[in-house]
């Protein structure tokens, strides 16, 4: 009965939550307008360059984009 008791009472919310996500989301939220623009030229830049249908979300594209400081040929290396 006491596992029961502590499956009932675990709060998902706390056990998935990482840091870390919600680090990179502030930073990209933080950004300069002269990185924001940036931002936008990269996504449009390495959607050209992998092409349509690879089922690469834009969301994956700027998190590769501020990893490696809006470096567009590093990447779609690392995309495709």
């Amino acid at each position: 009965m006491s596992r029961h008791r502590a499956v009932k009472k675990l709060d998902i919310e706390e056990e998935f939550y990482d840091e870390a996500d919600e680090s990179l989301f502030d930073e990209m939220n933080d950004m300069s307008e002269e990185d924001t623009v940036k931002m936008f030229a990269g996504i449009e830049s390495v959607k050209k360059a992998i092409g349509s249908g690879t089922g690469i979300s834009d969301q994956e594209i700027k998190e590769s984009l501020w990893y490696y400081y809006f470096d567009e040929d590093a990447t779609v290396a690392w995309l495709k």
